[in-house]
């Protein structure tokens, strides 16, 4: 069977733009605070290989700016990509840590990336990879 075109791209709308979708969100079900989630969904838009590596390159020139930037990320992470609910960046400093590594992990799992039990390792072999192939 031929490979489709259309069952191998993104879903967008006629203005171009992604089309979000309802997705389960990725729990730790070793994680008694993400526990609570199980079952939840959320509506996302997958982030693009051209937009994961600025997103990663990005990140990279905050690691050498600043000791801490995991919470910029997340931030970015979910404030652009998850759109129900949807979060400015302001109300994504008040999110329970637990869900925001939770839609953080769920944003991953739907843009192909697997982050299993370290999210920090996730992003550090994601970042070479995509170095390697760039």
């Amino acid at each position: 069977m031929v490979l489709k075109k259309e069952t191998t791209i993104y879903e967008r709308d006629n203005k171009g733009e992604l089309i979000p979708s309802e997705v389960k969100v990725a729990i730790d079900t070793e994680d008694e605070k993400q526990v609570e989630y199980t079952g939840e969904t959320i509506f996302l838009i997958p982030a693009t290989r051209g937009e994961l590596k600025r997103l990663f390159a990005d990140l990279a020139m905050k690691k050498e700016a600043e000791d801490e930037s995991t919470r910029d990320f997340d931030g970015e992470m979910i404030s652009k990509y998850c759109k129900t609910p949807a979060y400015t960046k302001e109300e994504v400093k008040y999110i329970k840590p637990a869900l925001a590594n939770i839609i953080v992990n769920t944003i991953f799992r739907e843009s192909g990336i697997e982050t299993g039990k370290s999210r920090k390792k996730a992003i550090l072999k994601a970042e070479d990879d995509f170095a390697k192939n760039w």
